[in-house]
This record gives C-alpha cells, sequence and structure tokens, in this order.
C-alpha cells in the first residue's frame, strides 16, 4: 500500500470588487468584505436600506414646525396691526415688523433685519407657500441632518439669502422665508449627489428627481416676475450647495450630536431670538388691535389722513368761531361751537391709527394744539378779550407753523404708501 500526497490547495476566485483573489467558499471577500453571494449581496442591500431609511425617517423634527409657527405667529401679529392681507402688506407693518430694508440697516445699524425678514411674510398666499415648502422640504433634511444642524442650515443660508438682497437688491423692501428655503432645496440636491454611493440609491435617484424640476421652476418663474427677489434665492441655493458639501449629514449610527453641533445650534437660536427682541425694542409701525383684523390693509394711511383731516378742519373752525366771538357775534352761541369743535377734533386725534414715529409725532402734536385751544376758550370767560385774544393769536401763529411742516411732510409720507395728494 502507498502513500499519496493530498494536495490542500484551496480553489479560489476574484472579487469582482477589489480584484484580489479570495477563498471560493467564503460567502464575503477576505480583502474588501464585499458579499459574493447574488442572493447573500441582494439580502444584504435590502436590510441595509430598511436600516438606513429607519433610522432616518424616525428621528424626530421639532424646529420645522417651530419655525412654521413663529412664521404664523408673526403674520397674525401683523394682521393686527394692519389688517388680514392675502397678497399685500402696509409698508408700515412690514418696516415695522423688521423686513430687510437698506436705508436702516446702514443708517440706523439695525442689522438684526437681515434675521428677522426671514420670519416675515407679504400675505397670506405668500405665508401659505413658504411654509408648505418648509413643511415638505424641512421636515426630510431635519431628519437627515439633525435638528442641530437643521437649525445652522436654516438660519445661515436664510442669513445669506438676505445679504444676497441686501447688495444685489438695494432698493427693495423684502420680507419672507425664500431665502432660507431655497437654501434648504440645495442642500438636499447636494446631499444626494455627494452621498450618492453611501445612501440607498432610489434614495438619491428620488431626491434629485424631485428637487431638481422644483428649483429650475422656481428659478424660471422668479425671473419672470418682476417682484421676486432673485437676489435672496440665488443666495440661499448658492449657500445651501456650498454648506452641503462642508456640514456632514447625521448618519444612522450616530446617536450623539457632536458638540460643536449643539453649540452652533444655539448660537444661531440665540441670534434669532436676539433679533426679535431687538425689533421689538424698535418698533414703531400701527397699534396692535382686534379692530384692525376689520380693515383693509393699507387702509391705514387712508384712516390717518382722513382723521387729521377732520381734525384740523375743527381746530381752524373753532378759531374762526372764537375770532367772530370775539367781535360780539352772538358771543356765547359762537364759544359753545368753539367748544365743541375743539371735541370733535380731540376725537379725530385720537381714532387717528398710528402708521409710523413721524406721523405719531404730527398727529400728538395737533392734538396738543386742540387741547391749548380748548382751555383758552374755557379761561376766555375769567379774562379779559385782549388777554384772550393774544393768547388765541400766539396759538395761531403756532398752528399755522404746524400746517406749514405737516403739509409739506404729508406729500412725502402719501406718496412712500403710494398715495398722493389730490386737489381736493
Amino acid at each position: 500500500m502507498a502513500l499519496e500526497q493530498v494536495n490542500q490547495q484551496r480553489i479560489t476566485r476574484i472579487c469582482p470588487a477589489c480584484g484580489n483573489e479570495t477563498a471560493a467558499d467564503d460567502p464575503v471577500c477576505s480583502h474588501c468584505g464585499r458579499i459574493l453571494n447574488e442572493a447573500d449581496i441582494a439580502d444584504h442591500k435590502a436590510a441595509r436600506e430598511h436600516h438606513f431609511l429607519r433610522a432616518l425617517f424616525t428621528r424626530p423634527n421639532p424646529f420645522t414646525f417651530i419655525f412654521i409657527g413663529a412664521n404664523v405667529g408673526i403674520y397674525v401679529l401683523m394682521c393686527l396691526a394692519g389688517g388680514i392681507a392675502v397678497t399685500s402688506v402696509d409698508q408700515a407693518v412690514l418696516v415695522g415688523f423688521g423686513a430687510k430694508q437698506n436705508e436702516l440697516i446702514i443708517q440706523q445699524h439695525q442689522y438684526w433685519r437681515l434675521i428677522t425678514s426671514m420670519f416675515i411674510h407679504i400675505g397670506f398666499i405668500h405665508l401659505f407657500l413658504n411654509n408648505y415648502a418648509l413643511w415638505i422640504i424641512g421636515q426630510e433634511i431635519e431628519r437627515i441632518y439633525g435638528s442641530a444642524r437643521f437649525v445652522i442650515l436654516y438660519l445661515i443660508t436664510g442669513l445669506l439669502g438676505s445679504l444676497g438682497s441686501f447688495y444685489f437688491n438695494p432698493h427693495a423692501t423684502s420680507a419672507g422665508a425664500s431665502g432660507a428655503i431655497f437654501g434648504l432645496f440645495g442642500v438636499i440636491a447636494t446631499f444626494a449627489f455627494r452621498y450618492r454611493k453611501e445612501i440607498p440609491e432610489f434614495l438619491s435617484r428620488e431626491i434629485r428627481r424631485r428637487v431638481l424640476p422644483i428649483i429650475a421652476i422656481n428659478l424660471i418663474f422668479g425671473f419672470s416676475v418682476r417682484i421676486v427677489d432673485n437676489a435672496a434665492h440665488l443666495s440661499g441655493l448658492i449657500s445651501g450647495v456650498a454648506l452641503a458639501l462642508i456640514v456632514p449629514y447625521k448618519r444612522p449610527k450616530e446617536r450623539i450630536t457632536p458638540l460643536v453641533w449643539r453649540v452652533l445650534q444655539i448660537i444661531c437660536l440665540g441670534l434669532i431670538v436676539f433679533s426679535f427682541v431687538s425689533a421689538f425694542r424698535s418698533y414703531e409701525g400701527p397699534r396692535l388691535s382686534f379692530s384692525n383684523l376689520t380693515s383693509r390693509p393699507g387702509s391705514l394711511v387712508v384712516v390717518y389722513f382722513d382723521q387729521m383731516k377732520e381734525a384740523n378742519r375743527s381746530l381752524s373752525d373753532s378759531i374762526n368761531a372764537f375770532a367772530d366771538a370775539a367781535e360780539n357775534k352772538s358771543a356765547e352761541t359762537r364759544i359753545s361751537k368753539a367748544r365743541d369743535l375743539v371735541e370733535q377734533g380731540i376725537r379725530a386725534t385720537s381714532s387717528a391709527p398710528r402708521v409710523d414715529s413721524e406721523s405719531e409725532e404730527y398727529r400728538k402734536r395737533l392734538s396738543q394744539l386742540l387741547n391749548e385751544q380748548g382751555d383758552i376758550l374755557v379761561g376766555s370767560a375769567a379774562r379779559s378779550r385782549n388777554e384772550s385774544r393774544n393768547d388765541e393769536n400766539k396759538l395761531t401763529a403756532k398752528y399755522e407753523q404746524f400746517k406749514s411742516e405737516y403739509y409739506q411732510w404729508l406729500r412725502g409720507f402719501l406718496k412712500e404708501h403710494g398715495y398722493e395728494l389730490g386737489e381736493r
């Protein structure tokens, strides 16, 4: 009987992934770990996609709804100031609540307007469209990147969108979340491209299929409509693309957000709060009142003009009635009429809405003149005719000075709000 040497050389095959030889009977490549059995490959791929999607879509997304709530809450306050607006908002309300206006940012250093303008909307339709887009894209990005990085992405893209409008559209009073929303679209489109080999293939394909046409349609629409602030949209979009190349997404295995992102999130939220506190402290817009809900947006200027016109007429007629009384033309009757006119004028000035700080100053001045006229009329019975006439002459001189300044200012005020002082 003879001994024969057993051939122990193992049968190998080439790994299609790395090109190295590996044992043919091993289920995975010993070099790169690639699964070699086709059935196992399909099962492993499905399990990996399921794990990715489960981790992704079970994450909370509170800040998407917080930002939507902030947009709605500020719009309600704006309605209390200027009426329920569908497609437009009174200029004084927009500026008062913190819209981007270059003149105020440069001259009064109100840099917070670059942030507050992100949460202000020009009418209900503007609010609805932006909030709907934020609801769709915001939830997806907050789940992919996590809440901390979502807040950072939203604020920075919105802020850079405002800066783009500041530099390239300097004469516009602009507002809205569009810059930040375009930024989020830039983030998600770049995410789908940057991590296309890491995330499920169908997810990358689906994101590109949905997002790229939306970006293209909105840009085309923006360039077709003059009132759209394309500078803010493009700046937000470009900044979103750039940030997505820098900021990593929150991978499924990442349980705890790194400290750096949490610190930056707190800073961003602090900037938002600081900006609105500054806006509140600098507010010079119309007074907030439930009665404004029944008024037409823009009518505050008309109401102010009409009430001031009535008060001016009352004071002028009261002065004339007192002059007639001084000439003994039914003195008691004339003075009584003059008092009634003063009361009528005071009611008119009290009913004049606050539009801005300058209009409020003229309202107060006219109200003071009416009160002075009332004091002269009350004291006329106890004073000599000459003393009363001297007081009335001084008041008349002050009133003439007031009218000169008021009507000179009024033309510019009306023009700024889209009105013109007609002949009548």
